[in-house]
């Protein structure tokens, strides 16, 4: 696929969990909002805390940057993958922006999928959305198809003495891809912080059995512990085997996945 190209935009300073971004694209409505502390700050919160110098940072999702820029500015190295190419092109101006974080992070513009075939996606409105997804591939107006990178590649590329810090974002195809996730999750100390995107499955996937998509999706992280992640910080510790059946679950899109005290 040839690689996509933005047009330059001006230059701006943004705060992005307290640590000064400069960025350089078209989306000021999104800055703004992270700008002012109210784009999910209970994420970049718990990324500041899981995030040593020892951590790579794998953002499966990363759109145009927002929590890979943070990681980076925490001090981790970063692994970008991003299957958009609208996004993955905002995603490579805004990492050039920043001359001092951008030797740290790497961009992957492919899919993370189960297998290493490709995937098509549709989008609701058009690429570079943040809403693209695999599971509205047949009901989209707008559909393209990426290359894909498997989670076993991925482990590939943990470097001796780094601990994964992996974030899932992928509006809907984390019900795939987390059944497959068990290499790159053997890291003992890993952490996962994974959005569920229920309405999305539900759009998508009319009249399909949800517990058993949602309990194959958890099946890797058995003996596990989950927290919800919420705009104030994390939730109580809940055993990942018994979440479907808590009442939070269903409440909250994003949790923090680790087998102990994932705190730095």
């Amino acid at each position: 696929m040839t690689q996509a190209t933005t047009p330059p935009v001006a230059a701006r300073t943004v705060s992005l969990g307290g640590h000064p971004v400069t960025i350089a694209d078209d989306y000021p409505t999104f800055w703004a909002r992270a700008d002012a502390g109210s784009w999910e700050p209970g994420t970049l919160q718990t990324q500041a805390g899981l995030i040593t110098a020892e951590t790579l940072f794998i953002d499966l999702g990363a759109w145009i940057g927002p929590t890979s820029l943070h990681a980076a500015a925490c001090g981790a190295r970063v692994i970008a993958v991003e299957a958009d190419p609208a996004a993955a092109a905002v995603l490579r101006n805004n990492i050039a922006a920043n001359p001092r974080l951008a030797p740290r992070i790497s961009v992957i513009e492919r899919a993370v999928a189960a297998t290493s075939a490709p995937v098509t996606f549709g989008a609701r409105r058009k690429p570079g959305d943040s809403m693209a997804s695999m599971l509205l591939a047949d009901t989209a107006a707008v559909t393209w198809t990426s290359q894909a990178v498997t989670p076993a590649e991925l482990a590939g590329l943990i470097a001796p003495g780094e601990r994964p810090v992996i974030k899932i974002d992928l509006e809907g195809a984390e019900y795939g891809v987390l059944p497959a996730l068990g290499p790159l999750v053997a890291h003992p100390q890993t952490a996962v912080l994974v959005s569920f995107h229920p309405g999305i499955l539900a759009e998508a996937r009319l009249g399909a059995d949800r517990l058993s998509l949602e309990r194959a999706a958890l099946e890797p992280f058995s003996g596990w512990l989950a927290r919800s992640v919420g705009n104030h910080g994390l939730g109580q510790a809940i055993a990942v085997d018994d979440l479907t059946a808590d009442p939070e679950w269903g409440q909250q899109d994003q949790w923090l996945l680790s087998r102990g005290n994932p705190s730095r």
